[in-house]
């Protein structure tokens, strides 16, 4: 599609085709299933929203075809991702709105979501978080008339370790390490150092430490680790052990996070950026510099509004008596490309045709395939039935020795 749109561009049809440096994974991911397989792969080098749109459009025919219903689209936050969401603004009262929703054209009366994967989106507000006043210092977040910043937590951090003192005690922030506080490259890609961050034990110490101008900070701390434990419930019993009840399984529609989501977090979101936006005597520029980049602002609000809908229209299927959210984000594509990235070995540049291989090996070893502990998110842990009974012997024949 690229080298057509080049010759047309051009009117030449000498030209080369470019090679392709990334591969473009659609993955299906069963809701009530454990079904997770690679439908359709495509070489690329810079995918663009309109040939996302003849991409993922023929799969999902594919799909009904076979007799599954596609009910959303789960993607990071990359610019084409994004544009390809809001290529589909075709409804009336969509115009101007954020598009979170297109109507399935291959199911009548039904809705197809557009969900920004929540990792991504906990890894980019961290970012944000960490360039305010540290790092990149490209942000300067400021809420209720008290900045955020990442020295906070650095700050935070220290005391926690009791650099200060003669005798360091018990530790608040036990997971919390260096490699939280100073984040490399490889380590920004790690969704559990952003997520340790902005959770309720780091909000709580705050708290404790008592230092009025971490108000807005601990604030925000405590917003983000709600929204993510809304949407990062893996399995029905997980809340009994961390006892935390926002990690419970969504059984009604009427369920209070749906509400939280709704009234609170979005209106968190607005006001935040309603009084970045007043701030006077700033440029505009200046002015964004106050609240979250606009693209992660974006893709938590379509994430928030898809998932209510969605989850709320689950629920309402008969036989359906609970939903975890964890269904509706993008990590087993993450294993899968940790899984290729291990079976390549010192190849970290296949072809087309090695992809392949590889992925029929890993079709053909199933749940045996195991992820690397090391990856960007957390692996999966599934139990395999093996069978380890002998294989049968062949009978020989036994010469007995006479003295």
């Amino acid at each position: 599609m690229q080298q057509f749109d080049k010759r047309l561009m051009e009117n030449d049809n000498s030209a080369e085709p470019e090679i392709a440096t990334q591969m473009l994974v659609l993955m299906a991911r069963g809701i009530f299933s454990s079904l997770r397989i690679p439908v359709a792969y495509y070489p690329t080098k810079n995918a663009s929203s309109s040939e996302l749109y003849h991409c993922i459009w023929p799969t999902v025919k594919s799909l009904a075809l076979m007799g599954l219903t596609v009910r959303a689209f789960v993607a990071d936050g990359a610019s084409w991702n994004r544009k390809f969401f809001s290529g589909h603004q075709s409804l009336p009262h969509q115009q101007g709105h954020i598009v979170y929703y297109t109507q399935n054209r291959y199911l009548r009366n039904e809705r197809l979501y557009f969900i920004c994967d929540v990792p991504h989106l906990i890894k980019t507000t961290r970012n944000n978080f960490e360039n305010s006043g540290w790092h990149l210092k490209s942000r300067k977040l400021r809420f209720n008339n008290l900045d955020i910043k990442w020295t906070h937590l650095l700050d935070l951090w220290k005391w926690d370790r009791g650099e200060n003192r003669t005798s360091p005690g018990f530790r608040l922030l036990k997971k919390v390490s260096e490699a939280h506080m100073y984040l490399t490259p490889s380590l920004r890609m790690r969704v559990s150092l952003a997520a340790q961050v902005l959770s309720s034990t780091v909000a709580n110490c705050f708290a404790l430490h008592g230092r009025p101008e971490t108000k807005s900070t601990q604030h925000f701390i405590r917003m983000m680790d709600r929204f993510f434990d809304c949407l990062n419930v893996k399995t029905p019993y997980q809340w009994v052990h961390g006892n935390k009840p926002v990690l419970k399984p969504y059984t009604d529609v009427n369920d209070e996070r749906f509400k939280w989501l709704l009234q609170e977090f979005l209106p968190f979101l607005d006001g935040w950026q309603q009084e970045a936006m007043s701030t006077p005597n700033l440029a505009a520029t200046e002015q964004k510099k106050l609240c979250l980049s606009d693209q992660t602002l974006q893709g938590l609000r379509i994430t928030v509004m898809s998932f209510v809908e969605l989850a709320k229209d689950l629920l309402n299927i008969p036989g359906v008596t609970f939903l975890c959210s964890d269904k509706l984000n993008q990590d087993p594509l993450e294993e899968w490309f940790s899984l290729v990235r291990g079976a390549g070995g010192a190849n970290s540049n296949p072809t087309v045709k090695e992809l392949g291989d590889i992925h029929l090996n890993l079709l053909v070893a199933g749940s045996n395939a195991v992820a690397s502990t090391r990856g960007n998110c957390r692996t999966q842990k599934r139990s395999a039935n093996l069978d380890d009974t002998p294989l049968p012997k062949k009978k020989t024949k036994r010469t007995q020795l006479f003295n």
